[in-house]
């Protein structure tokens, strides 16, 4: 397969691997309560709508909003938020009848959640589930398939211009090849700056409900989508991007000429743009991923980011590296060099190995506190893909080391007679297994290339699903969920179930899984069995019908640890239920 039709199945395979898997339940933040709870019969009005989450989430104006049966706007709007965790709209007297409130809030690392929630009032009857997609409008799924294919290509364009300054630092061995490396950065860094420029928008209706149009025109809406951390990771890298897709070489630097060749004037000035200049650009265009991403939503977070950058900048010299070398190989069979080829895929992969030892260990430390678990690495989407990434490197592993062990020597030594110098002309009798050798050096370093077209696919992927560890339950809230009684079942969960202080909260359903006020009163004991601690009595306080909650400071110690419900029942009765849970 010639290097064209190559690349063209494997960006098609690029775009299916960032487009197939978009799907909305990939969320980050967590709901973990509601009052009025999901599917609640409410005696009398309630006063608010508030949402609970397990970390800090972004909001705009329409994030919650209160809908009746007749799809009617009811609310009066957001309540000042306490401390980022919760969400909530106030209410006017409401009639009996059926209603939906539908949020749509923004997780900390940048990620659009939506759902809704449904309550009645009095003798108001559930509306099914038609009605309620009907209220809600649509999703926005496809937004979020659009938003994978634009981070993707962002990935793509960005780490191809960095690699291409990378390489004309590292590894080019002349002007010519500078200037390969330019024709190859700059429409990189368009391709980057494309993906970016089209990305807000995107985002900006992902995140507020409106239409792409309404999301381009609302100067709020558009406004607090530039303020977040995404948009901050995107006006970052359109700064670094447009600085790379200036040209690198002042007028004349680039004419073709035996003086401009060199980069320099006929006075002897150096005319081209100092490295050091570009290598600023492509390193604030890598650093601007860590603005937004997993990493800053999961401790240790000096380790996230720190390992994230060693990741970018390790495969941005590895992954515009490559595709460099293929530019390259290509003029130099053009040209008949193939021992310069040869030796230029040696300078390369001394960069690639500290790439690679760089790629590794960073990529190691970046997955304990993501995956944290054998189990969580089988068992969940970013686990196998995680596993289909590793996969691929190792794959592209091999070819580089076949190509630097076997393909490199056999071309040098077929074309240098023996005691020559490899820096001398290539003999003009080059045989035709020199050219086979070429050929097939060729070839392994296309394929290279376009399997890390398809590592990068796989990344851009990662950062749009749920961690591993978050999936799994490794880490994040702890739910259990145990009957009480033959007619009660309990959820409780501990947020965010780690040493230090936790959020409690206990939500009571009754046979037809609605929240139920039969209980009173409610105890929580808390015991850690192992080592003979407690128990810690607790005694939440109503939150709402059927929900109780409260803030402990005794969870101090890791291991497996028990809390005991003890509830009341009429004016005579108690149930109770042990439920166990991991503190980490």
């Amino acid at each position: 397969m010639t290097p064209r039709p190559l690349f063209l199945v494997l960006l098609g395979a690029l775009a299916v691997l960032l487009v197939a898997p978009a799907v909305p339940a990939s969320a980050h933040a967590v709901l973990t309560g509601a009052v009025p709870g999901d599917g609640e019969a409410l005696e009398v009005s309630p006063d608010e709508v508030r949402l609970t989450f397990n970390e800090p989430v972004v909001t705009n104006d329409g994030a919650l909003r209160v809908f009746d049966a007749d799809a009617t706007r009811i609310d009066e709007g957001l309540v000042e938020p306490g401390d980022g965790t919760e969400v909530a709209v106030d209410l006017p007297e409401l009639p009996d009848g059926a209603y939906v409130a539908v949020y749509r809030v923004v997780s900390s690392d940048s990620h659009p959640i939506n759902g809704t929630i449904t309550f009645t009032v009095g003798a108001g009857e559930a509306l099914d589930a038609d009605a309620i997609a009907e209220i809600a409008g649509p999703s926005g799924g496809w937004l979020g398939t659009v938003g994978s294919l634009l981070r993707g290509l962002g990935y793509v364009g960005t780490l191809l211009a960095a690699g291409a300054v990378t390489f004309a630092a590292a590894v080019a061995r002349g002007a010519a090849d500078r200037r390969r490396a330019e024709r190859v950065g700059r429409p990189a860094a368009l391709l980057g700056v494309a993906a970016v420029v089209l990305h807000l928008p995107v985002q900006a209706a992902a995140v507020s409900g409106y239409s792409l149009f309404g999301a381009v025109t609302d100067v709020g809406v558009l406004g607090a989508t530039v303020s977040s951390g995404f948009g901050q990771s995107s006006l970052a890298r359109l700064v670094a991007l447009l600085a790379l897709a200036v040209p690198w070489f002042v007028p004349g630097g680039a004419s073709g000429s035996a003086d401009a060749a060199d980069g320099r004037d006929r006075s002897g000035r150096g005319t081209r743009r100092p490295l050091l200049w570009l290598g600023a650009a492509a390193t604030l265009a890598l650093g601007s991923f860590v603005l937004d991403g997993h990493q800053r939503s999961v401790e240790p977070t000096w380790l996230l980011v720190g390992g994230d950058v060693v990741h970018l900048g390790g495969a941005a010299a590895w992954f515009g590296g490559l595709v460099l070398l293929v530019v390259t190989l290509r003029a130099a069979r053009e040209g008949d060099d193939p021992v310069a080829a040869a030796l230029l895929v040696a300078r390369f992969s001394r960069l690639a190995f500290w790439s690679v030892l760089a790629l590794s260990l960073a990529g190691t430390a970046m997955s304990l506190p993501l995956v944290r678990g054998v189990d969580a690495l089988v068992t969940t989407t970013y686990g196998w893909t995680l596993l289909a990434k590793v996969a691929l490197v190792v794959v592209v592993l091999g070819l580089a080391a076949y190509n630097r062990r076997t393909l490199v020597p056999g071309v040098v030594a077929r074309a240098v007679p023996a005691g020559g110098s490899v820096d001398a002309p290539p003999s003009a009798g080059a045989t035709s297994g020199t050219r086979d050798a070429w050929a097939r050096l060729t070839r392994t370093v296309q394929l290279e290339a376009g399997l890390l077209v398809l590592v990068l696919g796989l990344t851009g992927f990662l950062v749009t699903i749920q961690p591993a560890a978050e999936a799994a339950g490794l880490s994040g809230p702890a739910t259990i969920d145990a009957p009480l009684t033959d007619d009660i079942d309990l959820s409780v969960t501990i947020d965010p179930s780690e040493v230090g202080p936790n959020a409690v909260h206990v939500y009571a359903f009754d046979a037809t899984g609605q929240l139920t006020d039969e209980l009173d009163p409610l105890r929580l004991e808390f015991t850690q069995t192992a080592e003979d601690i407690g128990p810690f009595v607790v005694e939440p306080f109503v939150a709402g019908p059927g929900h109780w909650t409260a803030t402990i400071d005794d969870l101090r110690f890791v291991g497996t640890w028990e809390v005991r419900v003890v509830a009341g029942i009429g004016r005579f009765d108690e149930a109770e239920t042990t439920l166990e849970f991991e503190v980490r």
